[in-house]
């Protein structure tokens, strides 16, 4: 990915704007914050005090080919967010074919 895939502005009363390049992660659409310029390599994570940022290396599923956040990345499992939202709706339909629900 050579480009974020969204920009995200933060308003909070006493506090200054942030605005910040971000994309999602493949896995399970948590928000990503990503550092510019690095193609989605090296995210930010909010740390205390508020206002302060930490780099940390950014993750990608080489399975879906997506970047993922770092909680999805620690599973070790490729899970899309597609597979999983499909698995959901076959449920559901199991469900209501019996008459469950």
């Amino acid at each position: 990915m050579r480009q974020p895939l969204g920009y995200v502005t933060i308003v909070e009363p006493d506090r200054p704007l942030v605005e910040r390049d971000s994309t999602i992660c493949g896995h399970c659409q948590t928000v990503i914050f990503v550092k510019p310029g690095t193609a989605s390599t090296v995210y930010l994570l909010p740390t205390l005090p508020l206002g302060q940022w930490r780099e940390e290396p950014g993750a990608f599923c080489r399975v879906c080919m997506r970047a993922i956040c770092l909680r999805c990345d620690d599973k070790g499992t490729c899970t899309p967010w597609e597979i999983s939202l499909e698995k959901a709706e076959a449920r559901d339909r199991f469900l209501r074919s019996a008459g469950l629900l």
